[in-house]
């Protein structure tokens, strides 16, 4: 066989490995193990929502993260991916991770999301199954023992015993300012943060679940008359140029205006629903506890 032959059965030869290569049924690259702060291997992730990278930091597997999602605070040398409902599968792709932890939502492209990895879908609507999420999450990245543990706090501090009977009415506002035009945005008593309240030892001033938009009107807001008004604002102090109570003038029939009672606790992830919440508790009550120093009546 002469020179010439011999180059083009190699050319072949090469061009056939290529190919197979690109029919390969491993798609995307699969998932690489990483070694865990604790000396465990672990799974790298995808991570498409707060409440999630906060979780995976919280028990100390910031070494897993590959990817997070675009509302989550920064984390130097990882890059976002979209969000679960709008994810950017190509930068999801290329992080090299196969496995994406999103919130059970509705929405989710789930059929764009199992293109590019297996999808854990993981409720966090009440307490129990905030616990259970955060013990799924410490399963896939092997930090089983510290996630277990902050699961144990979640069920210790926000599902304990109920609330007194005569606590306080507190309506808990979304922001700082008021929305003019509908009404205040506010925390559902069936929600996470409504859980919150109550292991903080008080009473939702909306006494019954909402569902759909959480904002009320004015006249309904005048209907309920709460004990206390708190907002939970993640703006910092410097961008506040109008005390929170000044912004109810205009609503004096209020009891908590005529009172004083009306407050705000701040915090730059205090509207996420990660580790931060068991913080939130003991920020609730601090506040009420200052109102109450100030003068304030309820």
């Amino acid at each position: 066989m002469d020179r010439g032959s011999l180059i083009i059965i190699f050319a072949l030869a090469a061009l056939a490995i290529g190919i197979a290569g690109l029919v390969s049924t491993d798609e995307f690259p699969r998932t690489t193990a990483i070694v865990s702060s604790d000396g465990s291997s672990g799974n790298r992730v995808v991570s498409l929502a707060p409440c999630i990278t906060g979780t995976l930091l919280a028990i100390g597997a910031e070494q897993s993260i590959s990817l997070i999602s675009d509302y989550c605070p920064q984390i130097d040398g990882v890059g976002r991916g979209g969000t679960a409902l709008s994810p950017d599968l190509e930068r999801i792709v290329r992080s090299g991770s196969r496995i994406l932890l999103v919130r059970s939502a509705v929405g989710l492209p789930r059929d764009e999301l199992a293109r590019v990895g297996e999808t854990i879908e993981l409720p966090w609507s009440s307490v129990e199954q905030v616990a259970g999420s955060i013990r799924r999450i410490g399963s896939v990245v092997e930090r089983e023992s510290s996630a277990n543990q902050l699961a144990d706090r979640f069920e210790q501090v926000l599902a304990g015993s109920g609330v007194a009977e005569d606590a306080p009415r507190v309506l808990l506002v979304i922001g700082t300012e008021l929305d003019a035009s509908g009404g205040p945005w506010v925390i559902k008593p069936n929600s996470i943060h409504g859980a919150v309240l109550r292991a903080a030892g008080f009473r939702n001033a909306i006494e019954k679940p909402m569902s759909g938009t959480p904002q009320i009107s004015f006249e309904r807001l005048l209907a309920i008359d709460p004990d206390i008004i708190l907002h939970l604002s993640s703006a910092p102090e410097e961008e506040r140029s109008q005390s929170v109570l000044d912004r109810y003038r205009h609503l004096a029939g209020l009891g908590a205006v005529t009172g004083g009672a009306v407050g705000q606790v701040l915090g730059p992830r205090i509207l996420d629903e990660g580790p931060e919440l068991l913080d939130l508790v003991g920020a609730i009550q601090l506040e009420v506890e200052r109102l109450a120093t100030g003068g304030a009546r309820w």
